[in-house]
């Protein structure tokens, strides 16, 4: 599928069946009960604990059912898929799962680059230079500053950009691996299906790296759109929270995973 043809068929896909879309939505509401009830004045530690319980399973429900939806936009499913709440739940604590790994890499490497490049060492030198100048009588940033040794600034300088590149790279490179991770593991169902790198990269290639990025940044543009007018009708006193719920918030994330499912269609 072209670019315009998955933006034209993932704006209609979440009111292709309206009570599907319904049960969604409550759903949703469901999952930020323990959010909207407190700021109405509804401050007890038991429906807390009750309600923090019901966000972690039906958050689970959720993931598991956005899966399902990205798994039938690769099959060419018009409609959205039916509950499964008991699967669904289990597909959402695997879809976590699937994610964390995904993020602890590049995680682990920008903690190694920022170790070996001095980033923490030239920042506990700073601090403690600072320490030592407050003791010492420095009353401003002036004098604080002139007390830290130019090596430990520049170190720290130099350390953090390499440090903030490598993190941006690394997270451009797992965000497009972990999105076609997502795709292989909705399709299959294995959560090592999602960590087959080599074939992800191969899925990747398939459909083309340019195509990819290009169709996410398209995708994201209009979810931020859609997410600044949910945010104004958000700002409506009192109903406004629950119409933002029970409408934009289903809509914009069954929007997004159905996108996503629409664009590795061809993998």
């Amino acid at each position: 599928m072209n670019l315009r043809e998955i933006i034209t068929d993932a704006i209609k896909y979440p009111i292709s069946d309206t009570r599907k879309f319904l049960i969604f939505c409550a759903l949703i509401i469901l999952m930020n009960l323990s959010t909207i009830l407190p700021s109405y004045g509804f401050k007890d530690s038991t429906l807390s604990i009750i309600l923090s319980l019901v966000t972690l399973i039906v958050s689970f429900i959720v993931l598991g059912y956005l899966v399902d939806v990205i798994k039938g936009g690769t099959e060419g499913d018009e409609t959205l898929p039916d509950f499964d709440y008991v699967k669904q739940f289990i597909i959402g604590i695997k879809a976590l799962i699937l994610d964390i790994i995904y993020f602890i890499i590049p995680i682990v490497i920008v903690i190694i680059v920022a170790s070996a490049s001095g980033l923490f060492s030239s920042f506990t030198e700073i601090v403690y230079s600072s320490v030592d100048a407050i003791a010492n009588n420095a009353t401003n940033l002036t004098m604080i500053t002139a007390a830290i040794p130019q090596s430990a600034m520049n170190t720290f300088t130099n350390s953090l950009t390499i440090t903030l590149i490598v993190a941006i790279i690394l997270f451009i490179i797992f965000s497009l691996m972990s999105f076609t991770g997502l795709v292989r593991f909705a399709k299959s169902g294995s959560g090592i299906e999602g960590l087959r790198f080599r074939k992800i990269l191969n899925d990747m290639k398939n459909i083309g790296f340019i195509k990819i990025i290009v169709t996410l940044i398209v995708i994201y543009i209009i979810a931020f759109a859609l997410l600044i007018v949910i945010t104004l009708i958000g700002l409506i006193p009192y109903i406004g929270v629950f119409i933002s719920l029970i409408i934009g918030v289903p809509f914009l994330l069954l929007y997004l995973y159905r996108a996503i499912g629409l664009l590795y269609a061809d993998a």
